[in-house]
């Protein structure tokens, strides 16, 4: 016998997180954590007065849930979350209720969340929800830049004439007062210079790389990671034509601060080999692991050899270049000087090789040399092998992943302020699913 539907409307009364199975990604990211501190953070946001709003915690897990899914379009996030049961249920609706419409999104970045502090404070909670479930520790910590294409065409592309102010950058403030106490300082002079640059009609707050494998207009995100789980701690987001090692000081100081931990080790790739950098994590407290990058008038290739403990280089012959001031150049910046008098090397066969300077054998080195070394010295380890492994594991990994299914393979939207937002978006959603499979 032929079966047939009656097509009798029925009225059932039911909890439709029943529908949904246990081992759902939504189910185990509700059981583990807790979004409810959102409504402290967007308080002020909002009036005692007017109209109901739609639900800030709602709102935020409807942007969670198109970036830990893929789904890009915030039209047709509205369209998967009014179909789908376990979209509903973790944004808060009843099968009944009318999900907003898209333009609420765009509504809210225009008149509320104007800039991205209230995304990164939403980032930083789930942070502190890793660390209080153990998640993160901070024993092991992997950091790298990445670049992400901007949301500009070819044709937008322009030269711009601008002046910027060239000085010694400033990579932590502990270091500039150290370097201002050091022998021979003396302070920076602006110069102020014109510089074309290429930038985007469209979007004049990317910047323009042309390296080996990265080319074009777009933005470098900064990402940290925590090794133990994958949690990533930290995000910021640059111009693209931004140096790493300008900016990764900072980026660590901040964190640190913010989630109260003490970072003990932390791996780097060749772009971050510069010695104020290693410096700068001593004074944090924190062993940089960080690949060598090849200098191309390293001194240690004309045959010196540096002597850490008494701060010398020493030549082939067994003569020694005592270190003798830091120097200050507007061209060249801060360095310190290695010194030894010419009428020492009579005679000598290798001294065509030496830099002479005012009858001296010269070295020019970073004013942070002895840092610089012991980063050397670090990279013959056995540790310096396996930190370097688990950057390749976890910075390379996370990356793969924020393109590949978490919305971050080209930036939707323009402006830092808002390609800051879908970076911290996008690692938030990576941290939720790191966070269940940990659990």
């Amino acid at each position: 016998m032929m079966g047939r539907k009656s097509g009798q409307m029925q009225i059932i009364m039911m909890d439709i997180g029943s529908l949904i199975p246990k081992g759902h990604l939504l189910c185990r990211i509700d059981r583990m954590v807790d979004f409810s501190f959102i409504y402290k953070e967007a308080e002020g946001y909002y009036s005692d007065r007017g109209r109901r709003s739609v639900d800030p915690v709602s709102l935020v897990k409807m942007l969670l849930i198109g970036y830990l899914y893929g789904i890009r379009s915030e039209r047709r996030l509205e369209e998967e979350i009014t179909l789908n049961i376990a979209y509903r249920w973790f944004c808060g609706f009843d099968l009944t209720d009318r999900i907003p419409d898209h333009s609420v999104f765009s509504q809210n970045r225009r008149r509320r969340f104007s800039d991205e502090s209230f995304f990164r404070r939403v980032f930083s909670g789930i942070v502190m929800q890793c660390i209080e479930h153990g998640l993160v520790s901070g024993e092991q910590m992997v950091s790298d830049g990445t670049f992400i294409p901007a949301n500009v065409s070819k044709e937008s592309k322009v030269e711009m004439l601008r002046q910027v102010e060239r000085s010694t950058v400033s990579y932590l403030d502990s270091l500039d007062q150290e370097l201002k106490e050091t022998v021979g300082y003396k302070e920076p002079v602006p110069v102020i210079e014109e510089r074309m640059e290429l930038k985007s009609s469209t979007d004049p707050d990317c910047g323009y790389i042309h390296q080996e494998r990265k080319k074009g207009l777009g933005y470098l995100a900064q990402m940290t990671v925590d090794t133990d789980h994958g949690i990533i701690t930290g995000v910021d987001c640059y111009p693209a034509n931004r140096r790493e090692s300008d900016i990764i000081l900072r980026h660590i100081e901040r964190q640190m601060s913010e989630t109260g931990l003490d970072f003990k080790a932390i791996a780097l790739d060749a772009g971050y080999d510069v010695g104020a950098v290693h410096r700068g994590f001593e004074h944090l407290g924190v062993v940089d692991y960080c690949s060598i990058r090849k200098m191309h008038n390293n001194a240690m290739k004309k045959g010196f050899t540096y002597h850490p403990e008494t701060d010398v280089f020493i030549c082939k012959k067994g003569k020694i270049l005592n270190y003798e001031r830091l120097i200050y150049k507007k061209a060249t910046g801060y360095y310190r000087y290695y010194k030894l008098l010419r009428s020492n090397c009579k005679g000598c066969e290798q001294l065509e090789h030496c830099s002479v300077d005012k009858g001296s054998i010269r070295i020019n080195a970073s004013p942070f040399y002895p840092s610089y070394y012991a980063n050397r010295l670090r990279c013959l380890t056995d540790e310096y092998q396996r930190m370097k492994r688990l950057r390749n594991i976890w910075s390379e990994g996370t990356f793969a992943s924020l393109k590949n299914n978490h919305n971050l393979k080209r930036h939707r939207k323009r402006g830092i302020s808002r390609t800051t937002e879908e970076c911290l978006l996008s690692a938030t959603a990576l941290n939720l699913k790191r966070m269940t499979k940990s659990a």
